[in-house]
């Protein structure tokens, strides 16, 4: 069904493949995703983990709204999730949760995944705020820019309103 890289159903005659590779691509990958999700959520948790399982759980889903609904937001707003993430990470020793008695519990790939889930959530807020400020920048570089050629023949009054105490 695949020749170098590519689908070769409903191909020309000539052996170039057909339109829609990437669509092809995206359902296989997304497919793929899915049973990937499936596979690690049938996958027990054992208690030791399960608090964490759970704070990274809220952290997702607090990071899927906030990326969902976007909004004017700050750096310092994403502070509480990054150390969040880095009390967990702490947790982690050579990319396993290790229980209290030096055991490794059961569910360390949802919780691994979960995990690795909130990074890529963090880094795109972090990524959008960047290009949000990037642009804030050259709207105002713009606006200044405005301003300046605007004013050209007018002079600036530094004076409050005529009503006020200092003209008395």
């Amino acid at each position: 069904m695949r020749k170098d890289g590519k689908w070769n159903v409903g191909g020309a005659a000539d052996g170039k493949p057909s339109q829609g590779q990437y669509v092809l691509l995206y359902l296989l990958r997304r497919c793929y995703g899915l049973i990937y999700s499936l596979l690690s959520s049938s996958e027990p948790v054992s208690e030791e983990l399960m608090p964490i399982a759970n704070k990274l759980s809220t952290i997702k889903k607090v990071l899927n709204e906030v990326l969902r609904y976007g909004g004017p937001f700050h750096p310092r707003e994403l502070y509480p999730y990054q150390l969040a993430l880095f009390q967990i990470d702490g947790l982690v020793k050579d990319g396993k949760f290790i229980g209290k008695d030096g055991s490794i519990p059961e569910g360390q790939g949802i919780v691994m995944a979960h995990l690795n889930e909130c990074h890529e959530l963090l880094e795109m807020l972090k990524e959008s705020l960047e290009n949000d400020t990037d642009e804030e920048e050259e709207e105002e570089g713009e606006e200044d820019n405005d301003d300046e050629e605007g004013s050209e023949g007018f002079e600036e009054i530094e004076k409050g309103p005529p009503d006020s105490e200092e003209e008395r």
